[in-house]
């Protein structure tokens, strides 16, 4: 999975007063673009200018990643979705990680709640702002990956019926207020295949950048014969598959893949 970064280590506590060195990378972003040096590399700080103002992110071992505005240097346009399979996968974590904290750095300039400009906290990771005190840390929003098995030992695939992704996926949804992870899990099966499900096990967790969440997956069982009622605003495809079928993804990114590649392997 794309935050399988070992023997690196990431390390996220929160500092203020961090300064970059030379070798540091410096992440930009356009809305959904990437700001790099070519296809290949992101800037380091001796290649910026040294009046820029960088904001400290995170650090992969010795090297430090901070946040500025590079949009007047000589740069190329990368999609946000190319990080998922960048060649070099450390960077490519490093870089939506990045992202991630950007979007949530835009989406709260102003406060939601008095309209006052925000600041950064100095204290935790969060925008806080002076007038009013109101306070928002970054979005994480927690969702399930579902792998369904049936007494046939198949599994259940979708296609979306949106967005980018055209693989084969998992039953997947955001946690609804009120609700455990393991409701969330009874009821996105419910609410898209028309299944009920038994002996949900948790498999493993993931943070994806890429739409500011924490995905939780989890096996289960589809017992008898009942028909799937595929939900049509959410999936163009839901069907039960065999081990020997072609349904792998593009990369080895998500929990998804990897949850599709364990059951193959049985």
């Amino acid at each position: 999975m794309i935050q399988d970064i070992y023997p690196h280590v990431y390390k996220n506590a929160f500092q203020t007063g961090v300064t970059p060195a030379d070798n540091d990378i410096i992440f930009s972003f356009e809305e959904d673009q990437v700001l790099m040096k070519d296809e290949h590399q992101f800037y380091r700080y001796h290649e910026i200018s040294q009046e820029s103002s960088c904001y400290y992110l995170f650090s992969i071992d010795d090297i430090k990643f901070f946040l500025a505005d590079l949009t007047s240097l000589n740069h190329i346009k990368v999609s946000f979705r190319a990080m998922r399979s960048f060649e070099n996968q450390m960077l490519g974590f490093a870089a939506i990680t990045a992202w991630q904290l950007y979007r949530w750095i835009q989406d709260n300039k102003y406060c939601g709640k008095c309209g006052h400009p925000m600041d950064f906290d100095q204290k935790e990771r969060a925008m806080r702002c002076p007038h009013c005190s109101n306070i928002v840390y970054p979005k994480i929003s927690p969702a399930v990956i579902v792998g369904i098995t049936n007494d046939k030992g198949q599994i259940l695939v979708t296609k979306y019926a949106h967005g980018h992704y055209q693989s084969y996926a998992l039953v997947a949804g955001f946690c609804e207020i009120g609700e455990t992870i393991e409701e969330t899990v009874k009821r996105e099966v419910k609410e898209e295949t028309g299944l009920d499900v038994t002996g949900i096990q948790y498999y493993k967790s993931q943070p994806w950048s890429f739409s500011s969440t924490l995905l939780f997956g989890f096996w289960c069982k589809a017992h008898g014969d009942s028909p799937i009622q595929m939900d049509e605003n959410e999936l163009r495809v839901a069907r039960w598959a065999n081990r020997d079928e072609d349904i792998n993804s593009l990369d080895n990114a998500s929990l998804t893949t990897e949850m599709i590649q364990y059951y193959k392997q049985g």
